[in-house]
């Protein structure tokens, strides 16, 4: 026999799950926007810094610091991966946090 889901612990689960993922969603989007503005500041004066040849940036070590970060992380589908499986066990709470963050992104 099939035991009926706890509907009120369920509904808090995704009550719950929503409400983080719109909470880190919105808080992430600003963060990024804010970084990107910084990172794009930095490279700005760094490429107007060079240009009057007061600093000289060396690209094949930023480039090769790159390429090894990524590999050694295995990149963006290794993250995600990683997610998913530690997710995995809270279906219903990763499931609303993922509705919830993209909201959250929306509304950021």
């Amino acid at each position: 026999m099939v035991a009926e889901p706890d509907w009120a612990v369920l509904g808090g689960q995704l009550a719950l799950g929503t409400l983080l993922g719109i909470a880190v969603g919105y808080t992430v989007k600003k963060a990024l926007k804010l970084a990107l503005i910084v990172a794009g500041v930095v490279l700005l004066g760094g490429l107007a810094l060079q240009h009057f040849h007061i600093i000289t940036i060396n690209w094949d070590v930023i480039e090769a610091l790159y390429v090894q970060t990524v590999e050694q992380s295995g990149g963006l589908l290794a993250m995600a991966t990683g997610w998913a499986q530690s997710l995995a066990a809270l279906i219903p709470v990763a499931g609303s946090f993922l509705v919830g963050f993209l909201i959250g992104l929306r509304l950021g």
